[in-house]
């Protein structure tokens, strides 16, 4: 059975299950079943937004509402059949979240739930006190759906309407997590800064899976409509929405099956509560039950962060398999023959061919200052570098390296100065305008994408030379494209002698492996300008000298290299020209030679040696092994 007949045959499974579950099963067990498919519809976009937007809604029941209200209107008061009101009242709730997006996306973390929150009950007041919308009783008396000479009148018939649709969204759902804009979204949630500097924007990313989002929800509302045959403010209540949220986290966050598999969860606990409730407490009135939501939300939230997933993976790894995959196992060391083999076939599929001609100035960087209150960082950087040449800078800790790196990728916007890449300006731009001209990085700090494997990493940074979209993602209109994904992404892998880990997760790898895959991941995107953080921090020496081969072969394909780096033996050697900065300023630039020689950088850095008649290499020598 090849590939994409494995990946379909789960929906098969499922949509067959659900038509003989409709078929069989009691009236009342399928009434629940029509509930939970209809609020499962809403989950499935939920958890787009959440597990992989990485964004909590509090008031996704707000576009539900939109949905039903929008549909209840179209059929009673319009008169327009159901085939054409759905997707009109589906493209509202997507119109709604588009226009609420725009400001509320800008926000972060609680700022987003809260604003969220604040929506549903704006939904919620304005459906009250609006009487064209029945204020307080509603729009009832709403058709049951027919079409085709069919009714679906009753529960089954119901039940087996929703089914396609159902499995349907969860295959399109299914298909985005796994496409160009779920593996970005992914790696936003995991590292947003990492994610922007290899080309994400991620603000319209987000914004789109935001309007998604709210489209399933808006799907879920119409079938609302329709099953009640009437829509009052109370599909706005709070209650709604945590039922929908419960539904997610229950499931298990990042997993659009697990959002369905909540969502039946969850309304048959739902059912159940309703039933023991007043039995336990025989005065409760209300919606007592949502007590009992909040406690086995904050249980899921403490026991099983991972939700119903992480059982079912947990189950998976005791049962199945034993540890066949597990690292260590089935690999070999790659010989350095091997490697520079591998390497001269990567570099094949990388090099690009419209580099700059060498001695252009790529990077222009003009009085570059950044200030802390009174503390200031960088103070007045004036420096350019030309294409296909490696500049190294250098310094005490402190001395203002990295924070010139975040200026320059859009990390961090500037106190003063200017920053031009191939004569554009993009200082205080975001990091991705700054990829989309043909830099990146790596960071001295780690910012791998810890939810996914080396390859899943490193296919992330082919993001700005892809270009399918959402629709084509969820249509599976994109596997060309993910095929040559996937041979880039696998030659940069190569290149840096990881092959045997690419389907390792890379949480799993050590420190100067994790830094390896980020520079392979740099490589990945095909930069004209490189930047590299402390590259060499973590490695081993057989690694470091297999680094610096790499690094300039790849500066023979035409590729401009800046890197920061306390190995000063390691700089001295690769680099055409050194920058040494100390205190946030510049002191001295220049070939190795003059540095190696400036009296002011070996008084500032390089230090002297008790030893009086020891040469400037020896001190190079001997401070680059104590940083």
């Amino acid at each position: 059975m090849n590939h994409m007949l494995r990946r379909q045959l789960p929906f098969v499974l499922l949509a067959i299950f659900l038509v003989v579950f409709g078929m069989v099963a009691p009236q009342n067990v399928v009434d629940i079943g029509v509930y939970a498919l209809i609020y499962g519809l809403a989950a499935i976009g939920l958890s787009l937004l959440m597990g992989l937007a990485g964004q909590v809604s509090l008031g996704h029941a707000a576009f539900i509402a939109v949905g039903a209200y929008t549909q209840a209107v179209l059929v009673s008061k319009a008169n327009l059949p159901f085939i054409l009101a759905a997707p009109i009242s589906v493209v509202a709730a997507m119109i709604v979240a588009l226009i609420v997006g725009l400001p509320l996306l800008r926000l972060r973390g609680h700022f987003l739930a809260l604003a969220t929150l604040g929506l549903g009950i704006i939904i919620g007041v304005i459906v009250t006190e609006s009487e064209f919308l029945g204020s307080t009783s509603g729009i009832y008396g709403l058709p049951n759906i027919s079409f085709g000479g069919r009714a679906y009148d009753s529960a089954q018939e119901y039940f087996m309407l929703l089914t396609p649709f159902v499995v349907i969204g969860l295959w399109l759902a299914v298909n985005i997590v796994k496409s160009r804009t779920g593996r970005a979204l992914s790696a936003v949630n995991d590292s947003e800064t990492a994610a922007e500097c290899l080309g994400v924007d991620t603000f319209a990313l987000r914004l789109r899976v935001f309007v998604l989002s709210a489209g399933y929800a808006g799907l879920a509302g119409v079938f609302y409509a329709h099953w009640l045959t009437i829509v009052n403010p109370s599909v706005t209540h709070f209650e709604v929405s945590v039922k929908i949220l419960l539904m997610v986290v229950l499931g298990g966050l990042g997993t659009v099956w697990g959002a369905l598999i909540g969502a039946v969860a969850v309304q048959a606990l739902d059912e159940g509560l309703r039933a023991l409730v007043p039995i336990l407490i025989p005065s409760a009135k209300g919606e007592v039950q949502l007590i009992g939501f909040g406690v086995i939300l904050v249980m899921v939230i403490i026991l099983m962060p991972g939700g119903l997933a992480q059982l079912w993976q947990r189950l998976r790894s005791r049962f199945g398999p034993a540890g066949a995959s597990r690292l260590g196992q089935h690999e070999h060391e790659i010989t350095q023959e091997e490697q520079r083999e591998l390497l001269d076939k990567s570099l094949g599929i990388l090099a690009r061919t419209d580099h700059e001609p060498v001695g252009t100035t790529i990077l222009e960087i003009n009085g570059l200052t950044k200030r802390y209150g009174g503390v200031t960082a960088l103070d007045d950087l004036n420096l350019d570098i030309k294409a296909g040449e490696i500049v190294a800078l250098i310094g005490p800790n402190g001395a203002g390296k990295t924070t010139a790196f975040n200026m320059i990728t859009g990390v961090l916007p500037p106190t003063e100065g200017s920053v031009k890449i191939h004569g554009k300006e993009v200082a205080g731009q975001l990091p991705h305008v700054a990829a989309a001209l043909g830099a990146t990085r790596t960071f001295q700090n780690l910012q791998t994408f810890k939810s996914t494997t080396v390859l899943g990493n490193v296919k992330v940074a082919r993001h700005l030379r892809s270009k399918a979209g959402l629709l084509r993602g969820m249509f599976m209109l994109d596997r060309a494209e993910e095929r040559h994904i996937e041979t880039t992404a696998q030659a940069a892998v190569d290149a840096m002698a990881l092959t045997p880990l690419a389907d390792h997760p890379i949480a799993d790898l050590a420190f100067g492996k994790q830094r390896q895959v980020e520079v392979a991941r740099a490589l990945a995107l095909e930069p004209s300008l490189l930047l590299l953080d402390e590259p060499m921090a973590g490695l081993s020496g057989p690694e470091r000298d297999s680094l610096s081969w790499l690094l300039r072969k790849v500066k023979a394909t035409g590729v401009t290299i800046v890197l920061v780096e306390h190995d000063v033996a390691a700089v001295m050697a690769l680099a055409d020209r050194v920058a040494v900065l100390d205190d946030g300023k510049l002191i001295s630039l220049g070939t190795p030679a003059e540095v190696t020689n400036d009296p002011v950088v070996i008084a500032a850095y390089l230090g002297t040696d008790d030893d009086a008649e020891a040469s400037p290499k020896d001190r190079v020598t001997t401070q680059g092994g104590a940083q």
